[in-house]
């Protein structure tokens, strides 16, 4: 070993326990602390003004599931994750830029490279502070914001569950996937029939009268609500089903219900024109055909009428909820590394690029506090006013020109959906690097003028 090698050995072992003993210190934890509370504050404002903006489509969303205010306010929550990758990146950007600007305008980053360890030392804070955004920002855009959406779902399920354990409304169509049902008033003699002991009642399209009946009341003349239920059985049939009073006993564990028809109808006749869902959409295989009229003449309608009927039936064929990995939008960043969805190539397309555009986000993040770097080499007293703003809108562009190409990349393995991202931000990164280096004294002197 020559003596070249042991001074090298040296020289690099003092310089990582001159690091590590300076990233240990009180003043590298102050440049944490500060960019942290300052990057917090500005992702609120951020998220305020995303859920201020968004609160009208989460309300309609909500109201339209029967929502009551504390869901609607979790499901508003829930929403702050959908944004909380990019208001992380443009948070730290903006906090590393004043961060490193007061540094600059009070002499510090003078004093760390006159001590000569100044390009390490700051290169060091840079580095860690990028790392870190990237880890938030994959933890937030891979794991919180599936967590999010599936929770979302949730609440509105259940919300809507809830609502119509309470009865229809009267006047009001409820669209579920194979069914249509509407409620009216009508005059009556009689109680309604009566609930299962035990049991939870779902839908009950009696009035309220009914709701506090007992199975042994005496008959009693009152206001109760006819219930008709149209449902498309197939692309040239459809039923309406009419009953004076229902109800639905359950769930029970295994999901399943009972439902209960009394003084029941049923329509089926040849429909050439299927009722449109609640978007205002034609209902999946329309009747399409020329000679309908000669067609509706020999399918002539089939009635029949049953006094009291019962029917075992799932929760999910009322209210579908579908597993949270089914939805490419609620898969975990681990889920859509090693748990490939080859259903059709559309999902296994959409689950890549979904995963091309998390990881394009926490590279944002981590090329944050480089722009930050730049932004303020590039700030003096001509250019005060803009080179912020001008910091955020390069560090915006760059994750449309991402977007762009994971688009026309259009990645259908992890391979591809990581590869392009990665080599596209450590080219922008090399080349933010480059001109840091270029303007490194504009950068280390205070070039502001001090109060």
């Amino acid at each position: 070993m020559t003596a070249f090698s042991l001074e090298s050995s040296s020289a690099a072992t003092g310089l990582r326990v001159t690091l590590s003993n300076f990233l240990r210190g009180d003043y590298a934890r102050g440049f944490f602390t500060g960019i942290a509370v300052r990057a917090f504050a500005v992702i609120i404002l951020i998220e305020a003004i995303f859920l201020a903006e968004h609160f009208t489509w989460v309300f309609r969303d909500a109201v339209r599931h029967e929502a009551d205010l504390a869901g609607i306010a979790l499901v508003l929550i829930c929403t702050s994750t959908e944004i909380f990758d990019l208001a992380l990146a443009v948070a730290i950007l903006m906090a590393s830029y004043l961060t490193l600007l007061r540094m600059r305008e009070n002499r510090e980053l003078l004093v760390l490279f006159a001590s000569g360890l100044g390009p390490y030392q700051l290169g060091a804070l840079i580095v860690i502070a990028a790392l870190a955004g990237q880890v938030v920002s994959t933890l937030g855009s891979g794991v919180a914001d599936p967590m999010s959406r599936y929770a979302q779902r949730s609440i509105l399920f259940s919300s809507e569950l809830r609502s119509l354990k309470k009865g229809v409304a009267k006047n009001e169509f409820y669209y579920f996937p194979s069914y249509v049902a509407y409620a009216m008033d009508h005059v009556v003699d009689g109680a309604a029939p009566p609930r299962a002991a035990g049991k939870i009642p779902v839908i009950d399209a009696s009035g309220a009268g009914s709701k506090s009946a007992p199975a042994k009341s005496s008959p009693a003349k009152g206001r109760d609500r006819t219930l008709f239920v149209y449902q498309q059985i197939g692309p040239r049939t459809s039923r309406v089903v009419t009953a004076a009073q229902a109800r639905l006993d359950g769930p029970d564990r295994s999901g399943k219900i009972v439902l209960n028809l009394n003084d029941f109808t049923s329509h089926t006749f040849a429909d050439a024109h299927p009722m449109p869902s609640a978007d205002g959409a034609t209902r999946a295989d329309p009747l399409k055909c020329r000679n309908c009229t000669q067609m509706l003449k020999d399918s002539p309608p089939v009635t029949m009428k049953v006094r009291d009927m019962s029917q075992l039936m799932m929760v999910d064929q009322l209210l579908p909820f579908t597993a949270r990995a089914s939805n490419t939008a609620e898969q975990t960043i681990f889920e859509q590394l090693f748990v490939p969805d080859h259903h059709s190539g559309d999902a296994r397309a959409a689950q890549m690029r979904l995963l091309a555009e998390r990881f394009s986000r926490s590279l944002l993040s981590f090329l944050a506090p480089l722009m930050a770097l730049l932004g303020v080499a590039l700030t003096n007293r001509l250019t005060n006013w803009f080179a912020l703003p001008f910091s955020c809108l390069a560090l915006m562009s760059v994750n449309l020109l991402c977007e762009w190409v994971i688009t026309s990349t259009a990645p259908l393995s992890v391979a591809g959906a990581l590869l392009p991202p990665f080599l596209l931000y450590a080219g922008i990164a090399y080349a933010v690097f480059t001109l840091i280096v270029w303007r490194h004294s504009e950068f280390v002197r205070p070039q502001l003028a001090r109060s």
